[in-house]
């Protein structure tokens, strides 16, 4: 009987352990991806391409307001996106609501963008949308392959 019980707490042990690490790495996962975009936006913001392309796989894809169609490809997307670029600085970047939801190599990360530009001619402008970015692990390494941007429909 002493036996069976030394068992059965043993094996309490390993299943509150495997949940517990579990958890730890699926938070960790999570934290990464939400670090990961605001690494990427850094980069944008201090036009460092170097860097934000390495975040970037190739075969990128991405919807976005201001085409009625999908965008293929890394370089296509960065030559549009670069080309409409208004100017200004961006004063904040933030994250609003964030959900990251992982299945295996691959998290979705979901969440509402709120950011004030100060634009050329020194009007502060504020930004709202709705997002979904696509991650997947390749070669050790998370890459953005799709997102999915739609503005607010009550931007300013």
């Amino acid at each position: 009987m002493k036996t069976l019980r030394s068992i059965s707490f043993l094996l309490l042990v390993f299943f509150v352990l495997g949940f517990t690490s579990s958890l730890i790495a699926q938070t960790s996962v999570e934290d990464e991806i939400i670090s990961l975009t605001y690494k990427i936006w850094k980069a944008e913001n201090e036009k460092d391409m170097a860097t934000r392309n390495k975040y970037i796989s190739d075969d990128y894809t991405e919807f976005n307001p201001s085409y009625s169609t999908l965008i293929e490809g890394k370089a296509k997307n960065f030559t549009l996106s670069d080309a409409n670029f208004s100017g200004g600085t961006s004063l904040a970047d933030e994250m609003l609501n964030p959900i990251v939801q992982v299945y295996g190599d691959v998290a979705v990360l979901t969440y509402n963008f709120a950011g004030v530009i100060k634009n050329n001619d020194g009007k502060v402008v504020t930004s709202k949308a709705k997002s979904t970015r696509v991650y997947v692990k390749m070669n050790g390494d998370w890459k953005l392959v799709h997102a999915n941007f739609g503005m607010d429909p009550v931007n300013d």
